[in-house]
């Protein structure tokens, strides 16, 4: 479920990780204050399938004295994707107490050091928590180095009958610590 902000009280699903799934996917196998992965593309690998999907809510958006309420949501079922990144190194960090910046020295070992760690948590199916496909509830079967075949021996590879438009895409909700939603649009 990578949630549609224009969906309103009845969500529905993009058919593709936005921006911040997929780097909070990339931080659950490894992430440090001074570098990170970047998300830059997402391949389909499975048709697009939507599904109607109802739970119960409990949480603090419902009017107060009332009980739970029912939440009816179109979400992607049976999804495989492709996601690629880019290791990012921050160039400067600042400093404990202090309010200047301090240049990060040996850049390079920093980022080989992080890259060998990132891919050997994702070899050993390790995580510092369970990666979500948006809504927490929904985790993936598989998450991983990239496979050339599923666990029936069939080839993955990009789905070339997906051909969905997504003419405006959530990228981020926050800027500099400030609510301040960025789309990203169709180029």
């Amino acid at each position: 479920m990578f949630m549609r902000p224009d969906t309103g009280s009845t969500p529905i699903s993009y058919p593709a990780p936005t921006y911040s799934a997929a780097k909070g996917m990339f931080d659950a196998v490894l992430r440090l204050r001074s570098i990170y992965v970047k998300p830059l593309w997402v391949e389909v690998c499975k048709p697009v399938r939507y599904e109607r999907y109802v739970t119960n809510y409990h949480g603090p958006l419902r009017k107060p004295g009332t009980d739970n309420y029912q939440l009816m949501a179109t979400i992607l079922t049976d999804v495989c994707y492709r996601i690629y990144g880019k290791v990012v190194v921050k160039r400067s960090t600042r400093g404990k107490g202090r309010t200047g910046t301090r240049e990060r020295k040996d850049v390079e070992n920093h980022a080989k050091a992080f890259i060998d760690e990132f891919y050997g948590r994702l070899t050993n199916f390790q995580s510092f928590y369970v990666p979500c496909l948006g809504w927490k509830e929904f985790v993936p079967s598989y998450f991983g180095l990239i496979r050339e075949k599923d666990a029936q021996g069939r080839p993955i590879q990009p789905d070339a009958t997906v051909d969905e438009t997504i003419p405006s895409m959530l990228y981020s909700m926050w800027e500099s610590r400030e609510l301040q939603p960025t789309f990203v649009s169709e180029r």
